[in-house]
């Protein structure tokens, strides 16, 4: 019936006409949306339990009772019907409604409330899938507010109850489906239509808040997974960042640029594994913090492992360049900027190798400035520590993706300077198959 036909329309465009005051509270026992080829056909169902519906002063109470309100979805292109035992019934869609751009939904056992002030919808399940993206909640409540009024106008090609620009300024997600549940669950996928890059996320959502220049987060639990090789683990994540204030769609790459260049990560602890290269780091962290083109880092400790060694590092303390473009996950576009502009610390890195003894290097300084490389360390090998000072160049070859430094003078202990001794001396100390030493040039193979 008619009633059907509204409340779909709501749930996908979270919007209603400009001169029309209506406003839905609906409880969902399962919609079912599939897009059929070509855009025209049966599309799915929608069952509910009961709906209160308020259409410019008209209030429409209905009880399914019997379900004798279940309805056959159908679509065309620029058509919404809805089968019913009373008849068939739709209205007109716009070529460019939001329906259309959505191949595939569900929502269970869900609680909607939609007026000219929020959408609030909290359930089971809910999922939106289309050709290159899907997101998937569990055990949710999402709220999104209408922050139009004179203070905060929505941008001037928004109509007013414009619940989808809404929600991109002020938004809430977070588990409070049932009393005691702590958490939603998040998954989302997506594939770069530019470059088959694959993408998988699975967080427990302690809660998302989206507000009109910052997004911030706590999770109790995330981990991402990319090009089925490369995953990323955290607990008890926390964050905030920055976002564009007129942002209206989902947007990845705007959203993802706004966040890199303005972030702030509270302590969790990390682990990655790179199964393409058979690396596997574990992560310590205190702070990252990225303000006004510079990139603070804090690690507690930190070890690295591939299949020749293991390197701990405890104490380290990193500032570099960010430029606005750089990608933060980007580890080549990371050290561009690192070469022009880094300072570092680190209380002391450990490198064991089985069978062999272990070596170490403590209080460590790096000063690099467009590609000029100072290092004073305080060495232990074999049971001597040694106090050196390293300069030279350091360079990034993109394309072999190699990080080479060229160490130019060496001051070792007595007085000695010799570049030849220290080359000797580092190559019984490093053990890594990603790191090899010739004469006086030392490759990191990334």
């Amino acid at each position: 019936m008619k009633l059907s036909a509204i409340i779909f329309c709501l749930l996908f465009s979270f919007a209603a006409l400009s001169e029309t005051k209506l406003s839905v509270d609906l409880a969902i026992d399962k919609l079912q949306y599939q897009k059929p080829p070509k855009g025209v056909g049966k599309a799915g169902s929608l069952i509910f339990k009961s709906a209160n519906v308020n259409n410019n002063g008209i209030v429409l109470n209905v009880n399914n009772v019997n379900k004798i309100f279940d309805s056959q979805i159908f679509v065309r292109p620029t058509f919404l019907g809805f089968t019913t035992q009373f008849g068939d019934y739709g209205f007109s869609l716009e070529p460019n409604s939001v329906i259309n751009s959505v191949n595939q939904t569900e929502l269970l056992n869900s609680k909607l409330i939609l007026d000219d002030n929020q959408l609030n919808v909290s359930g089971e399940f809910l999922s939106f899938i289309n050709i290159d993206s899907s997101i998937k909640l569990r055990t949710f409540r999402l709220y999104c507010q209408n922050l139009s009024d004179q203070n905060s106008p929505l941008p001037s090609d928004s109509p007013a109850n414009d619940m989808v620009s809404n929600c991109f300024r002020f938004l809430t997600l977070n588990g409070n489906y049932a009393p005691n549940n702590e958490a939603a669950i998040l998954e989302f996928e997506n594939k770069d239509k530019d470059t088959g890059d694959k993408l998988f996320l699975n967080a427990e959502v302690r809660s998302f808040d989206v507000r009109k220049n910052q997004v911030s987060a706590n999770f109790k639990a995330a981990r991402s997974v990319s090009n089925d090789s490369y995953f990323i683990s955290a607990d008890n994540l926390n964050l905030s960042c920055a976002k564009d204030e007129d942002l209206k769609e989902m947007d990845l790459n705007k959203i993802k640029k706004a966040c890199l260049n303005e972030l702030k990560i509270a302590p969790l602890k990390a682990s990655i594994v790179d199964k393409a290269a058979k690396t596997n780091f574990n992560l310590d962290i205190k702070d990252l913090t990225v303000l006004d083109k510079i990139a603070y880092f804090t690690l507690n400790s930190g070890s690295f492992s591939d299949t020749v060694s293991t390197t701990t590092i405890s104490n380290l303390m990193l500032n570099f360049q960010k430029e606005t473009e750089t990608d933060l996950l980007d580890l080549i576009q990371v050290l561009k900027d690192c070469i022009s502009y880094t300072r570092l610390s680190i209380a002391e890195i450990k490198n064991t190798k089985p069978d062999e003894k272990d070596s170490a290097v403590k209080n460590i300084l790096v000063n690099s400035s467009n590609g000029a490389l100072l290092v004073h360390a305080e060495a232990k090998y074999l049971g001597i520590k040694a106090k050196v000072t390293i300069t030279g160049r350091i360079a990034l070859d993109e394309a072999q993706r190699q990080l080479n430094i060229t160490v130019t003078d060496a001051r070792l202990p007595m007085g000695i300077n010799s570049v030849k001794l220290l080359m000797y001396f580092l190559k019984k100390t490093i053990v890594s198959k990603n790191i090899s030493i010739n004469s006086n040039i030392i490759t990191v193979s990334l």
